[in-house]
């Protein structure tokens, strides 16, 4: 049984955003008798109230707004395992477990915000939330083993059933409570996981492997004629060496098929069923001098599906020197078809601008290789290295139900920039979110020519049609790397990985980066980026889509550092003192603040924090 109590108090996240946006030549703090915003400097129109169009202060939006929560949780599960007295080789486990979450918070924003100004109503914000979720677990499994000579079996069979359920409240409201203002909603949900298993284990003489395994599982967001998956799997493996003694010691190939079920498309625990929305207060029809409040049909798609993955895998495993160098090796290859995904659809096909629904096959080819290593082992001084590294491609190989070339591909990747920007695109042929750009022009020392760009369909006009798909977020090599060294009582550990072959596009720097950016609003002052004075750039519409800022993000990142020493019979039996390093550095060539972002669009990323730690532990 586990009880927590969490209460938290959440900062705006806009102040990152508007901490770049703000002009810097201003103090933060307004303390004059006659600022009407809570003492925090405000850029206002003539009649004294907020600008709107200026960015607002970021310090204000962490100072003046009370975003707090409060969430209990409660987690209970059980385990069982019975061995049947006159058949030992068998047993029954029986598992049950529940959690529940409830969590409830509020949001007020005094009258005095400036981001909460209205004129009319007073302004402010006073907004309530609750949530609660439950997830019920039953499992079932029966577990045979036998060992007959040289012959060892192992057989599993069992029964998984889970039930996720979630409860939302809201009311939103300005400080007054004014009922135009007033809005408030509710969206429960639940969804029900059911699965049949079994596997069977066979191995001979401890040389031969196989593995033989079957799922069946049903899930209720999908429809009853769609529900259930079957997702079979089979390895099987040869060990050629097992010897202790020998200096080639170990050998064992293995290889692997099977296919993995997915079914988890966020919150949209329904996407089959026909759906109304209550329109919005705007959204009335009128009749006579009544005005009604409308309901509208979302989209969806009655034939989703499970998402599935097939994958093969050959690999090996070896040790020599007897065990001072051990490693792996993996080759894989994985193709993903009927991609659960919410994609845009056309106008006039439904009322609707988005839809959930299975679009797409991916593949993905790649190797993977680990090494383990002992350099030197000696009664005071041992030394492990670890390094892995893998190699990855990925291509989208089907968008659309049927073969069409002409087809572009599905815009992904939004950015700041213009209403509506992506900046990404997947298409067939193309690694998923390739970046979707012009191809900048340069003067002959290398400058950007602003606003010029490659034709390279060359029909003598520069547009849409000139983009061209260039570079992805995703790695084409990973690396890690691991060190622990102990010379008599001190030891220092390290680890830290690489990637190589992502690319970032910087969107600070073209939502930031141009020089009339200063002052295009009237009466408001804007931050620029360094770039926009490093590339001469005047307007932003010469440089959302230029490929100059889709970067090369290659990284080295040291994870952590740590250094301790040992102090036998001290204090107590055991006494140790170390120090810690995490995040101590990074090395890379991007000029933006951090190269690893997931998605491949760098906008108001938060730095991560380089922590020093200095430790104790004392055993008795």
């Amino acid at each position: 049984l586990k009880a927590m109590l969490a209460n938290n108090h959440f900062a705006d996240r806009g102040a990152i955003g508007n901490s770049l946006n703000f002009d810097p030549t201003q103090s933060v703090l307004d303390t004059s008798a006659t600022n009407r915003y809570g003492g925090f400097t405000t850029w206002m129109i003539p009649n004294g109230n907020p600008n709107s169009l200026a960015p607002t202060n970021p310090l204000a939006l962490l100072e003046l707004k009370d975003d707090d929560s409060e969430e209990r949780r409660y987690i209970v599960n059980m385990s069982t395992d019975y061995r049947i007295p006159f058949l030992p080789e068998l047993r029954v486990n029986l598992n049950l477990a529940y959690d529940y979450q409830k969590g409830e918070g509020t949001v007020i924003v005094d009258t005095i915000a400036s981001f909460a100004f209205d004129a009319v109503n007073g302004g402010g914000v006073n907004n309530i939330y609750e949530q609660t979720k439950k997830n019920s677990l039953l499992e079932l499994y029966l577990n045979y083993g036998k060992l007959i000579g040289e012959h060892n079996l192992d057989l599993l069979a069992g029964y998984s059933w889970q039930h996720f359920s979630v409860d939302n409240f809201f009311l939103n409201s300005d400080a007054q409570g004014t009922p135009a203002e007033t809005t408030t909603g509710s969206d429960p949900g639940e969804y029900y996981l059911l699965s049949l298993f079994g596997r069977a284990n066979y191995n001979f003489n401890n040389k031969y492997f196989v593995t033989l395994s079957l799922r069946r599982d049903g899930t209720s967001r999908f429809s009853p004629d769609n529900r259930w998956g079957l997702f079979p799997a089979a390895a099987v493996g040869v060990k050629f060496i097992d010897n202790d003694k020998m200096n080639f010691n170990f050998f064992k190939i293995r290889a692997g098929w099977g296919i993995t079920g997915q079914q988890d498309i966020g919150s949209d625990y329904y996407a089959y069923l026909a759906k109304y929305q209550l329109g919005n207060e705007s959204a009335k029809y009128q009749f006579g001098n009544d005005f009604i409040q409308t309901l509208r049909p979302n989209g969806y798609d009655i034939n989703i599906r499970w998402e599935e993955t097939k994958t093969y895998n050959l690999g090996f495993d070896f040790s020599i020197i007897r065990d001072r160098l051990s490693g792996a090796l993996d080759l894989y290859n994985r193709f993903t078809k009927d991609l659960l995904n919410r994609i845009p659809v056309p106008a006039g096909t439904n009322l609707t601008n988005f839809i959930t629904t299975n679009i797409g096959n991916i593949e993905n080819r790649g190797i993977d290789v680990g090494l383990m290593i002992t350099p030197v082992l000696t009664q005071k001084i041992s030394w492990d290295l670890g390094l892995n590294a893998g190699f990855n491609t990925n291509e989208i190989t089907k968008l659309t139900a049927t073969d069409d070339p002409e087809y572009e591909g599905v815009l992904t990747g939004g950015i700041a920039g213009g209403v509506g920007s992506n900046i990404q695109i997947n298409t067939v042929g193309f690694a998923p979110k390739s970046f979707f750009v012009y191809e900048q022009l340069y003067d002959e020392n290398g400058q950007i020519l602003e606003g010029m760009f490659a034709d390279r369909n060359a029909d003598g006009i520069i547009n849409a049609e000139d983009k061209y798909r260039f570079e992805k977020p995703a790695a084409d090599w990973t690396a890690g790397l691991s060190s622990r060294l102990e010379i008599g009582n001190f030891d220092l550990t390290l680890a830290g990985r690489a990637s190589i072959g992502n690319y970032v596009y910087n969107n600070v720097q073209t939502d930031m980066g141009w020089l009339s950016r200063i002052n295009n609003t009237s009466g408001v002052l804007w931050n620029i980026n360094q770039s926009a004075v490093d590339n001469n750039v005047v307007n932003q519409s010469n440089l959302t889509f230029s490929d100059h800022f889709v970067k090369k993000a290659d990284f080295f990142k040291m994870d952590h550092i740590t250094a301790g020493y040992n102090f036998d019979n001290l204090i107590g039996s055991f006494f140790r003192i170390y120090v810690t390093a995490q995040n101590p550095f990074t090395l890379t060539e991007y000029d933006g603040l951090d190269p690893e972002i997931f998605n491949g669009i760098d906008n108001s990323t938060y730095p991560r924090a380089r922590t020093f730690l200095i430790g104790l532990n004392v055993e008795f």
